[in-house]
């Protein structure tokens, strides 16, 4: 027998739910949505007891938001602000997914212990450095709490950030935002905004082995109350377009090391096809010094060891101050270690002896270094129970 309209309605809503409740936190190995909107905050108490509030209050908002329920099941009274700010109404929850981690300034600040978390921070919880070509600007930098918001609808992303943000006033506010979006109906793997597959070699999102050995934090790792959680690096790329857009077809492949239609390799035919790596001049293989190869030599069990999670989104905002196209990348990945991972992989891009050639178009102004909590078990858990000894 056929479902009825209401039931079928009410089908298809349920499958735009992604749920909130796991070991790990989603948002990571959720299957990417169409937008993104960041956000970090800088904590403004001083009572590790109104933290912890917080982050009880946020995994009670992030559930319902998640389930594209309402915040406030009661009547709104006419005389206060209203509970949840409404814009999302009569949109379905679009696949949300709210990802929470934060940043090693929650820990100790100015050599102050905030919150007497100190001694639980994380040997690899760092502040991003600043890299060769980097310009990193303070008021899109670093952070003591950061969420992802994800949603194949920008909306469901804003009304989600703004209510949590609303939640936070007098706890903790705003410090930057940056939205992001890839291609709706793209097929296969979606493309910057130099033209170009991006995330070609990035992991099966169901191999459960790479995600253990690459993305998951282990008891072992030296944070035992970190355990399900990854780090997140967050670093925003503005991209030199008008530049990129001056440059010979055949200069743009060699830079990548991919051909721009195909995705393949310079010495390949199909887009997931593993490159042969040498030095031609000719530009008929794929380059030592193209992106592709120092972003990942594939030198076996190394060069595994390196790979990370990417989970990137494209921003295009207005012009800057001197009129040239303000966008870029908002690159996001995950990995279990950003020394031996992301930072390795970094390292080599900038290094001045053969350096990504990819920099002369870029520049990376903002970001920061962030662990993502473990993921909640039930209702009678909360974000970041673990870390308050609870």
């Amino acid at each position: 027998m056929p479902a009825s309209g209401a039931a079928s309605q009410e089908q298809a809503q349920a499958a735009e739910h992604v749920s909130f409740y796991g070991a790990h936190q989603s948002g990571i190995l959720t299957p990417q949505q169409n937008f993104s909107n960041v956000a970090a905050f800088d904590v403004t108490t001083d009572d590790v007891k109104e933290l912890k509030e917080l982050l009880q209050k946020w995994t009670e908002m992030a559930a319902l938001l998640m389930e594209g329920k309402p915040l406030a099941e009661e009547p709104q009274q006419a005389k206060f602000p209203p509970t949840d700010t409404g814009e999302q109404l009569g949109i379905a929850s679009s696949k949300l997914t709210l990802t929470f981690a934060v940043g090693a300034s929650l820990f100790e600040k100015d050599g102050t212990d905030r919150f007497g978390l100190r001694a639980r921070k994380p040997a690899g919880l760092t502040q991003m450095p600043i890299f060769h070509a980097d310009s990193l600007q303070d008021q899109l930098t670093h952070g003591d709490l950061i969420i992802q918001a994800c949603a194949d609808d920008p909306t469901i992303c804003f009304h989600a950030i703004r209510n949590l943000a609303k939640a936070a006033r007098g706890v903790a506010h705003l410090r930057w935002q940056q939205t992001g979006q890839m291609s709706i109906k793209a097929d296969g793997t979606k493309r910057n905004l130099f033209g170009f597959k991006d995330g070609t070699n990035n992991p099966a999102l169901n191999d459960e082995m790479f995600m253990k050995n690459n993305i998951w934090i282990d008891a072992a790792d030296g944070s035992p109350w970190l355990a399900g959680g990854s780090y997140m690096v967050v670093r925003r790329i503005n991209m030199r377009i008008e530049t990129w857009d001056q440059q010979p077809y055949g200069d743009q492949e060699g830079i990548i090391g991919r051909q721009k239609v195909s995705g393949a390799p310079m010495d390949g035919q199909g887009e997931f096809e593993q490159p042969n790596f040498a030095a031609d001049p000719e530009g008929k293989k794929t380059a030592l010094d193209s992106h592709i190869r120092l972003s990942n030599p594939r030198t076996g069990e190394a060069s595994e060891r390196e790979r990370i999670l990417r989970r990137g989104y494209n921003f295009m905002e207005n012009l800057d101050q001197v009129g040239r196209m303000n966008a870029g990348l908002l690159f996001i990945c995950f990995n279990r270690n950003i020394q031996t991972q992301f930072e390795s992989i970094q390292k080599r891009l900038t290094n001045p002896k053969m350096p990504d050639q990819m920099l002369a178009y870029t520049e990376t102004t903002g970001g920061g270094y962030f662990a993502v909590l473990p993921g909640v078990a039930d209702k009678n858990s909360y974000l970041g129970q673990s870390l308050f000894g609870a």
